[in-house]
């Protein structure tokens, strides 16, 4: 899929507006998305909510087997597995997705999230269907 079209995917996606999910990049296989610190975006103790990092993570992965589809194809999560490793507040994150398998019917993508300073934030495994 072309980044011109991957843009225009993510602008006509409600839920990145709603986020402010951001793609820095996206080609090869490879995807690089952000999202900045809002208070809305917070859960009680004023960290970063676990959702919105998984949204963010699961966004990554998503755009990275996108990457190697054409503009007619079409790929959505099956499954996600994701870790968090520490909590963030007040920054940005980035989360970068890598493609570690691409069938005819399905494809997986490695995630790492991370924090301004390179630290690990969470780590995830997105599978997608490929149709």
């Amino acid at each position: 899929m072309n980044r011109d079209r991957q843009a225009e995917l993510a602008e006509n996606t409600p839920f990145f507006g709603h986020l402010g999910i951001e793609i820095l990049q996206a080609h090869e296989g490879r995807a690089r998305l952000k999202v900045s610190f809002r208070e809305c975006l917070t859960h009680p103790f004023g960290y970063l909510h676990g959702g919105v990092i998984a949204s963010l993570a699961d966004s990554a992965g998503v755009n990275a087997v996108l990457s190697l589809l054409g503009d007619d194809e079409v790929a959505y999560t099956l499954e996600m597995k994701i870790n968090f490793f520490r909590p963030t507040k007040d920054e940005t994150i980035e989360a970068e997705g890598v493609v570690i398998h691409k069938g005819r019917r399905s494809a997986g993508a490695d995630v790492a999230v991370t924090d301004r300073a390179g630290r690990m934030v969470a780590k995830a495994l997105v599978t997608c269907a490929l149709a």
